[in-house]
């Protein structure tokens, strides 16, 4: 490249940045990287070169706490710690306490907002028809970008209440100017201060904003970091000297347009009586399959980064990836976190040939292996690839390759659905050998003496209820090429709505209480299921009992496909359709009482409607084991949370009892 189309190349990326432009605004990472904040640069000049690292700070040396600025330039959001414009890794201490002030700087909401553009559809989508067999539809609508801005600990076992991790009304609003409109939070910053408890697990976690409709272009923009809990099984390790390391894949944008691939003829006029496309139950209810989002060939394959490092699609030369060289003998552990917000991953690291090599897995999304009364479990190595989901982690241990060979770290093109994104095999990083004079360090996990975990003895338990979640989608009426998103408890009666901020729990348990879910995927394209502050187990995948039932705070749920073996679209099959199904077993600890988002962890399905909330009912003193009682606004809230105008702490708090 000339200096001269290298000027102009920069002086476009400076001067000429549209929506369209935002996938190019990264593509020579470590170019004049300069991460230190500045008026000029509020997040910083450059990207990470590849094989980057993002700092770490501790918890625990900062016991007067931390302090996270949102800032904003002309593509980006940042984190900005001390004067360093990149996310930290944040490490702190099982038992600990974790305190983190958010200051909010975002300074144009509507560059929020366009991030994310929305096609035009020349023929509108028409409404889904009302029909005596199936649930009614609600349409969702467009939420607009107010650059408000708030933290969620994901995975984190602590109260869903203030100063902890409560997302449902704690927020902060941008900074003033003519671009903002006036505050809806009523202040700029906030401390939260997370008691961590000795017995949540001690993993990989991570933090990301959580204002509804408006998470995904926040994480797509940058908003996302790792955060490390510590315990015994981190100070066996380095006693013995093995490195951990953390990798986090990003999206940078959101090539996903949700057209059907017959959407350029004009739509057929709704049916009077749709043809069933599932088999309606006793009550009449079932979910309307023939109007849902249906498959797609207008999708791409969205850009994802590495560490902040653009990764590249198709065959890659190892100049171009990321290269880590470990010392010859030595054994790391590495943590991934997919922060994407709809990619998916499926690692394994082959050698130079293309054969896997072996890996243990020691943690997934937090949780160290363990068996249901909290044993450790050392498990074989293994060279199957692991299925990472949206907001998902893996934890695994790996061994240099021999000096002189290569290794490479992959992540496997996933099948997503007729209607879901592509998500093609990537090549990730190179990783080689550096010959040392250092003893060989051991390739077995490394356990310390195991601690009390909340969530042990969680499959023993009585399950005191069933009760069957439902994900669909539809394509939202008019002429936005917009889809709304659902999730809902199966129950006679019922309408699909869209979750908006304020609605009410759609379900209420008592704290103490253990429940089997069922979760259904009647939709083209997989789901990732998550719920705030609990971990649950695997019992079943799609009727199949799981030998070895994981303890995750995220699944993928598969998409449903028709009984005919030959397959194909959910909405032009004739016959019946069978949804995708998840069976996952969850405990209701009164030390979460409160309300407990749960939702796609696809964040864009998420801001999209696919989200509900779970309101958990600390027991009354004098009342008795099991009873249900009336909420009041001080049982649930110890300290009231940050009210948007017109709402009190109270206002809201409204027992929606199951019958």
């Amino acid at each position: 490249m000339t200096r001269f189309s290298l000027f102009m190349r920069l002086a476009c990326m400076t001067f000429c940045l549209s929506p369209a432009a935002f996938a190019d605004w990264d593509d020579h990472p470590g170019f004049d990287f300069h991460p230190q904040t500045s008026p000029d640069a509020p997040c910083g000049a450059g990207t990470p070169p590849r094989g980057h690292f993002a700092g770490e700070i501790s918890a625990t040396v900062h016991p007067e706490g931390l302090t996270l600025t949102v800032k904003q330039d002309a593509n980006r959001l940042c984190y900005v710690s001390g004067n360093i414009a990149e996310a930290p890794v944040i490490r702190v201490r099982q038992g600990g306490e974790m305190k983190i002030t958010l200051r909010n700087e975002i300074t144009d909401p509507a560059a929020i907002g366009r991030y994310v553009a929305i096609a035009h559809l020349d023929t509108p989508n028409p409404a889904v028809p009302a029909a005596t067999d199936f649930y009614s539809v609600v349409p969702g609508m467009h939420h607009a970008a107010t650059g408000m801005t708030n933290l969620h600990v994901h995975g984190f076992a602590v109260p869903p209440v203030v100063p902890q991790d409560e997302v449902l009304k704690t927020c902060t609003d941008p900074a003033p100017g003519p671009a903002v409109g006036p505050g809806a939070c009523g202040r700029r910053d906030f401390t939260y201060d997370y008691k961590i408890p000795a017995t949540m697990p001690a993993g990989l976690y991570w933090y990301h904003p959580h204002i509804h409709g408006e998470v995904q272009a926040q994480m797509l923009m940058g908003l996302s970091g790792a955060i490390v809990v510590e315990g015994p099984d981190d100070d066996a390790r380095r006693a013995v000297g093995i490195q951990d390391k953390i990798f986090i894949i990003r999206q940078a944008q959101d090539l996903d347009v949700k057209t059907p691939a017959a959407a350029a003829a004009p739509a057929p006029e709704p049916m009077m009586s749709p043809a069933p496309r599932e088999t309606a139950n006793a009550n009449g209810n079932a979910i309307d399959t023939a109007h849902e989002l249906a498959c797609s060939t207008t999708t791409a394959a969205d850009e994802i980064t590495l560490n902040g490092s653009k990764v590249l699609n198709g065959h890659v030369q190892d100049a171009d990836l990321a290269h880590y060289e470990m010392a010859a003998g030595t054994t790391q552990l590495w943590r991934f976190l997919n922060a994407a917000t709809d990619a998916f991953l499926d690692l394994v690291i082959l050698d130079e040939n293309g054969k896997p090599r072996p890996i243990t897995i020691v943690a997934r999304d937090g949780a160290p292996l363990s068996d249901d009364q909290g044993h450790r479990v050392k498990p074989a190595p293994t060279t199957d690839p692991q299925m990472v989901p949206p907001g998902g982690r893996v934890e695994f241990m790996t061994a240099a390759p021999p000096v002189g060979q290569k290794a490479y770290l992959v992540t496997r093109g996933v099948d997503t659905g007729c209607s879901g994104d592509k998500v093609p095999e990537r090549t990730l990083a190179l990783i080689t050998a550096a010959p040392t004079a250092m003893p060989s360090i051991t390739s077995q996990p490394v356990f310390a003496p195991a601690v009390p975990s909340l969530f042990a003895g969680l499959i023993d338990r009585k399950t005191d209820r069933e009760r069957t979640i439902a994900f669909a989608e539809y394509p939202r009426p008019g002429s936005a090429d917009q889809t709304d998103f659902y999730i809902a408890e199966r129950k006679p009666g019922m309408a699909l709505h869209p979750y908006e901020m304020g609605s009410a729990p759609a379900i209420t348990v008592n704290g103490g209480t253990t429940e089997e879910w069922e979760v259904e995927n009647w939709t083209n394209e997989l789901h990732a299921f998550h719920i705030h502050q609990l971990h649950f187990r695997v019992l079943a995948v799609n009727g199949r009992p799981q030998t070895d039932p994981q303890l995750l705070d995220v699944v993928n749920v598969p998409y449903a496909t028709p009984a005919d073996p030959k397959g194909g679209d959910i909405t032009t099959a004739t016959g019946q359709i069978v949804p995708g199904r998840v069976r996952v077993k969850l405990f209701f600890p009164e030390d979460m009482a409160g309300d407990i988002p749960f939702h796609c962890h696809l964040v864009d399905h998420e801001d999209n409607g696919m989200m509900a909330v779970l309101r958990i009912l600390p027991r009354q003193a004098n009342g008795g084991e099991g009873k249900k009682t009336q909420l009041l606004p001080t049982d649930l809230l110890a300290n009231p949370p940050i009210c948007r105008p017109r709402q009190t702490a109270s206002a809201d708090i409204q027992v929606s009892r199951d019958p």
